[in-house]
């Protein structure tokens, strides 16, 4: 009929968001009773019940506790008192937390920490096992100060994760601030990945998002979900929500292999995004996202979701947008 249009939607409802993921069973402090701290499970191959905890306000003051199946702080090796940047990275030299990545099947938790005293700044590689033994693995300093705000909290750098999955490959992190690769801030604004050795700590680089993405301004976000195995990559950038019980959020979905990419793209569905109140972080421990946030934790952001589950909700999403 005249003035009407062709409908151009996709005859399929928009992809749910996975259930978590139960198998891990108990670790203590699992309610996410305390605002601001994360607890997440412990060593795989160590005392079932125990946790780490980690508090997500800061950079710089902070240190690292592992739990008792009780909630009793740990006192052996590092762990006594907590951990600190210093005794994680084997240095004086740090200053500032990177991120952590706690490895499924290597039971360690790699740490990278920071040396914010040379510009570009300089990052330190290291390991901690759960009876509190650090292994210093190597330092190498950042290709250029572009992406010196790499961290948990900086705005232009997310989880790490592992290239290989657990037990294989450098531990990765990634910028948007750079052009791309090991260059500076500026368009195209493809951004880094920085691929860390986890022999002797030495660094490589290569386009976060790819050869055939361009943007005049930085897409940053927090909480960087993939890059899955068919190229998707979800950056958020906030949630709509009520009563604090999320419903959904708005994120900027690409494909860094073609280049198509959807921003402020609607995702969730009825089950929600799992997401609480202010910041919400994505971190990658023992084969699973954990969605943390810096505040209280709400609803499902309290609980692990496999990066297989993860992923290929991801990929369906891609689908959905028609960028795969």
């Amino acid at each position: 009929m005249a003035g009407l249009s062709r409908n151009t939607r996709k005859s399929r409802e928009m992809p749910l968001f996975p259930l978590p993921d139960t198998s891990i069973g108990f670790w203590s402090g699992m309610g996410q009773g305390v605002a601001s701290n994360f607890y997440f499970p412990g060593f795989s191959g160590g005392t079932a019940g125990r946790s780490i905890k980690i508090n997500y306000t800061n950079m710089t003051s902070l240190n690292v506790y592992q739990h008792s199946p009780t909630s009793v702080a740990i006192t052996d090796g590092v762990w006594d008192g907590g951990m600190t940047i210093d005794e994680a990275s084997g240095s004086a030299n740090t200053d500032a937390w990177v991120g952590w990545y706690m490895d499924e099947a290597e039971n360690k938790l790699y740490c990278l920490t920071m040396d914010t005293g040379t510009s570009p700044h300089t990052l330190y590689i290291s390991s901690v096992n759960e009876a509190g033994s650090v292994t210093a693995i190597g330092n190498a300093q950042l290709g250029n100060a572009s992406f010196n705000a790499l961290g948990y909290l900086g705005s232009y750098g997310n989880a790490l994760y592992r290239s290989g999955g657990d037990g294989s490959g450098t531990i990765n992190l990634t910028s948007v601030n750079t052009s791309g690769g090991n260059a500076a801030a500026a368009v195209p604004y493809r951004g880094v990945t920085v691929s860390v050795s986890v022999s002797d700590g030495s660094l490589s680089y290569s386009n976060f998002l790819g050869t055939t993405y361009s943007n005049e301004n930085i897409p940053y976000g927090y909480g960087v979900v993939g890059p899955t195995a068919n190229s998707m990559v979800m950056i958020r950038y906030y949630t709509f929500e009520s009563a604090n019980y999320q419903a959904g959020g708005y994120v900027h979905l690409i494909n860094t292999a073609n280049g198509k990419h959807v921003i402020y793209a609607v995702v969730g569905g009825d089950l929600g995004m799992p997401w609480g109140n202010n910041i919400s972080l994505a971190q990658r421990w023992r084969g699973r996202y954990f969605f943390v946030n810096k505040g209280t934790q709400y609803g499902r952001s309290v609980s692990p979701y496999l990066e297989a589950d993860v992923h290929a909700w991801l990929d369906e999403m891609g689908v959905f947008y028609g960028l795969l």
